[in-house]
């Protein structure tokens, strides 16, 4: 036998058995307990940049222990984009160099990049391609943030970073099955959120906000998760709102969107939610085009 007839029968017997699965959304829930957990190391370390006491002594003892997250600490410090005159080995001066706020990109980037950057099968989305749409949408909400007068872009930055975690879940336990999302939405030119209730009884954002909840991030990351493709929930949440806007944003960019580009238009409804008009809009995309432009090299030291 052929490697692609014995690659289909594997296909064709791994079908039949999904067949006799009843695809809900509580199976998809009941399998999230068999996820890994959110590195603890990373989260202990976010945890203790809530705190104004710690000190960066602190902070190095505490990251020292994941050797991925030091090497894209110090990748970042020693980057063009800070122009050293001498290269950075310490992991402690690397971390009063970044500053808070970098520090956090770090710590969310360096952890998310394992989840994101595999193949996500149903959404038609190839190795990177989840990656580069979520790393851009968090980088445009950077840019949506001070559109919007507001300060607290960390928050903003973290929920865009993990927004489509829930596609990566429903990819590992009923990828195949997704492929009728790509039929469908190709035959029917309707975005996939839609067509995932139709399916499952949920969403991606939905299985995502849950993911993260058992991760124990804020209440306000996994709100705004769970509701980023809800215009009915998001209109009445500026975090959200600035959520949706952002991944809207993204896609009408062609962010690394797989299969569903350019399927998304912002409302005016969403735009007045956060004070906006359409020349504002137009002003925000350019400033993202340069933002993403800018951030290429920093983002690529991520994926050596």
């Amino acid at each position: 036998m052929g490697a692609g007839k014995g690659e289909d029968s594997v296909n064709a017997l791994a079908m039949q058995k999904m067949d006799n699965i009843d695809f809900t959304l509580e199976y998809v829930f009941e399998k999230l307990g068999t996820l890994p957990s959110f590195p603890k190391v990373v989260q202990e370390a976010l945890n203790r940049l809530d705190d104004p006491n710690t000190a960066i002594t602190d902070l190095a003892e505490i990251l020292k222990y994941d050797p991925g997250v030091t090497a894209n600490i110090l990748k970042v410090t020693n980057s063009a984009a800070f122009g050293l005159s001498r290269q950075v080995t310490n992991l402690e001066t690397a971390l009063s160099l970044l500053g808070q706020h970098q520090i956090r990109e770090v710590l969310m980037t360096s952890a998310s990049l394992p989840y994101l950057s595999v193949p996500i099968r149903g959404y038609g989305m190839d190795s990177n391609e989840l990656w580069t749409h979520s790393i851009g949408t968090a980088i445009i909400s950077e840019k949506v943030a001070e559109a919007c007068g507001y300060e607290a872009k960390d928050i903003l930055f973290t929920g865009a970073l993990l927004h489509d975690i829930g596609k990566v879940v429903m990819n590992m336990f009923i990828g195949p099955r997704l492929d009728e999302l790509i039929n469908m939405s190709r035959q029917e030119k309707r975005p996939f959120f839609e067509l995932e209730w139709e399916l499952l009884g949920g969403d991606h954002a939905v299985i995502g906000s849950k993911v993260l909840e058992n991760w124990d991030f804020p209440p306000e990351i996994v709100r705004m998760v769970r509701s980023h493709h809800d215009p009915d929930i998001y209109v009445q949440d500026r975090l959200t709102s600035m959520l949706a806007l952002s991944n809207i944003a993204a896609t009408q960019l062609g962010v690394g969107t797989g299969a569903d580009a350019f399927r998304y238009n912002v409302s005016d409804a969403l735009l007045k939610s956060l004070s906006l008009d359409r020349p504002a809009y137009e002003c925000l995309l350019a400033e993202a085009l340069k933002a993403l432009d800018a951030s290429k090299g920093l983002v690529s030291l991520y994926e050596k």
